[in-house]
């Protein structure tokens, strides 16, 4: 049976919504085809019609990825008074909602040293989705110019990622809460204070 165009767009952006969630949940090489067919309700056979490989599956899911924490970041942003996007972010970065939604959350926190271990031409393909991800944040960080700005991006969010994949990993609400809340305070004071 021939599907329109329209369909197979359709079961194409299904597909890589419920990758992006479910690589970021169990892992990519935990997710597998079959899995993520499954739950998008389509036969592993079909992945194919979609997608040449894993691999380009998991490039599609972690650019999708890093476009939804960009969004959700942006909205942060405005939904803030001028001055205070920065603060507002690191806040929303983070806190309890996103150490307990990692499926939802940043991919770098999510996949970090599963993207470390992919082969060069796979973390070269994610490249240009991870500098995009940065060019929207960097108009809020501080700096006179755009190398600092780049300098201090390149701190600060993989180093808020290294704290919530950390806080992921405690197994006490309360001691994961204070991690949160000590690594909030550092970091506002260090990037988001005049």
């Amino acid at each position: 049976m021939r599907y329109s165009p329209e369909h197979k767009a359709r079961n194409h952006e299904n597909i890589l919504a419920v990758a992006a969630r479910s690589f970021r949940e169990h892992g990519g090489d935990s997710s597998g085809i079959g899995t993520v067919m499954k739950k998008v309700g389509l036969t592993k056979g079909g992945f194919y019609r979609h997608f040449k490989s894993k691999d380009d599956l998991f490039v599609e899911a972690v650019a999708r990825a890093f476009d939804e924490m960009g969004k959700g970041m942006l909205e942060v942003a405005s939904s803030v008074p001028e001055g205070q996007a920065l603060r507002a972010m690191i806040e929303r970065y983070l806190s309890a909602e996103h150490a307990n939604s990692p499926g939802l959350g940043c991919v770098l926190s999510a996949l970090g040293p599963e993207l470390a271990r992919k082969p060069l031409s796979v973390r070269k393909r994610i490249e240009a989705p991870r500098k995009a991800y940065r060019e929207r944040l960097l108009p809020f960080m501080p700096g006179q110019t755009r190398e600092e700005r780049v300098a201090k991006f390149q701190l600060l969010f993989p180093s808020m990622a290294g704290v919530l994949t950390a806080a992921r990993m405690t197994l006490s609400p309360q001691r994961r809460e204070q991690m949160l809340m000590e690594a909030r305070n550092f970091f506002i004071k260090s990037f988001a204070e005049e």
